[in-house]
């Protein structure tokens, strides 16, 4: 049999699993935004919202690309177990030095942060918060990204959908019955993250003697690897929430939250993408790594027409039923349909394009990427400006669309250019 046939189908049948662990989190994910809004208020989810976005965006700063670059090179030099250990203490040791500065200013500038910057004073303590949570959502993304290198799906999947949604879910409940609100909805979170993490670390370190191994990659050739892949993670994970970012310091913290409502509705449709996107990354890696570029176009051209065929249907649904979704989380949820709908025709161009992102960064074009994001992420902003005085959310959603278009078209143009191939493919082979 063909190993490209036989890779292939590892990737339907590993991507159907990550699917339904993904349907899971999503379904989890929602109950939390549910309890959220319903309980503590739509205010309080803005507030949330907010500042969940700064420690992503930050967290993508400071671990420093090297979660990306673990899943490159760990593919490219096919390492086994221990020496992907070795690799990864590597990294847990250089972003706990860079660690320390973003703490540092979270803690001491909160008041400056949201008294001057987004005028909200009800925020200083959730970014006292952000300053225990950073630190931990950086190892948490190592360990996820761990997993994905070393293809233990089924433990990625766990550590990512299923126990950090319930330990979330299981705080907030704690919290709202003792009536407390506010800033305990982000403290929840860090409790869920902190719990998870010390898990993701027994699992994978073992914590029992062993022969110590070290990695034949220096820190840094591992920094060299991974500061573009760091500049272009944090931008496209930027150029997902500039608009909530953006929209803080424009809007009001309801009408933040309605948009935050319709935008993680909308990208629903992500789920066949990311579920795909997780199990081929590493075996693009592989396949770039041996020189099996055959394999590789099959793999990501394949994988791109399912991708869309298995998307449609699910943007289609999001699209006409998009106000009697929104209903659920909250009366004036529904005020996001619009918004709702133009995110969910970005998802599908996203889905029929690929994994352009992940294309470039496993193949050694992480420098054209991070030069992409970095132009999109530009446009995005000074769109978002321009849209959002008179169009409001749907300004902001408006623009994230403008450019996803851009991204996808200018990443497919060096695919083609780099590698030979677009991504997609009228023949399924």
């Amino acid at each position: 049999m063909n190993p490209v046939s036989q890779n292939f189908k590892k990737v339907i049948s590993s991507s159907g699993i990550t699917l339904i662990f993904r349907i899971f989190g999503l379904a989890t994910s929602f109950l939390s935004t549910i309890l959220i809004t319903r309980f503590f208020g739509l205010a309080n989810f803005g507030n949330y919202s907010l500042i969940f976005t700064i420690c992503q965006a930050c967290a993508m700063i400071f671990a420093l690309g090297i979660p990306a670059a673990l899943i490159k090179i760990v593919g490219n030099h096919n390492m086994d177990l221990q020496q992907a250990r070795s690799l990864l203490k590597r990294g847990i040791k250089i972003t706990c030095y860079f660690a320390i500065l973003p703490i540092v200013i979270f803690y001491a500038g909160a008041s400056f942060f949201s008294t001057t910057v987004f005028k909200n004073e009800l925020l200083v303590p959730y970014f006292v918060i952000t300053a225990i949570a950073l630190p931990l959502s950086i190892l948490h993304e190592l360990f996820l990204y761990f997993f994905i290198a070393t293809r233990n799906f089924i433990k990625f999947n766990l550590f990512m959908f299923v126990l950090p949604n319930l330990f979330l879910i299981a705080s907030l409940l704690l919290f709202y019955y003792f009536d407390l609100s506010g800033p305990y909805t982000f403290l929840a979170y860090t409790i869920a993250i902190l719990l998870v993490i010390i898990l993701e670390a027994i699992v994978i370190f073992e914590f029992k003697a062993s022969a110590k191994i070290e990695s034949s990659i220096t820190s840094k050739e591992l920094l060299a690897t991974a500061s573009p892949m760091m500049f272009s993670s944090l931008l496209l994970y930027l150029l997902n929430w500039t608009d909530v970012i953006i929209l803080g310091t424009m809007v009001d913290e309801n009408q933040i939250g309605i948009y935050n409502v319709a935008y993680k509705v909308g990208t629903v449709g992500f789920l066949v993408i990311v579920s795909f996107g997780t199990i081929i990354t590493p075996m693009i890696a592989q396949f770039y790594g041996t020189g099996n570029f055959e394999g590789l176009r099959k793999l990501v051209q394949n994988s791109t027409k399912i991708i869309a065929v298995l998307t449609i249907p699910i943007v289609a649904g999001l699209i006409i039923f998009s106000s009697y979704i929104l209903s659920f989380f909250n009366e004036d949820a529904v005020q996001g349909a619009s918004t709702l709908i133009i995110v969910s025709i970005g998802v599908l161009i996203s889905a029929v394009c690929g994994n352009c992102d992940q294309i470039l960064n496993m193949t050694n074009n992480q420098n054209i990427l991070r030069n992409i994001t970095f132009f999109c992420f530009f446009l995005n902003v000074v769109l978002n400006l321009i849209l959002i005085p008179t169009y409001g959310i749907n300004g902001s959603a408006f623009a994230s669309l403008v450019t996803n278009v851009v991204l996808n078209v200018v990443c497919m143009y060096y695919i083609k250019k780099k590698l030979g191939f677009y991504t997609f493919s009228f023949n399924l082979k």
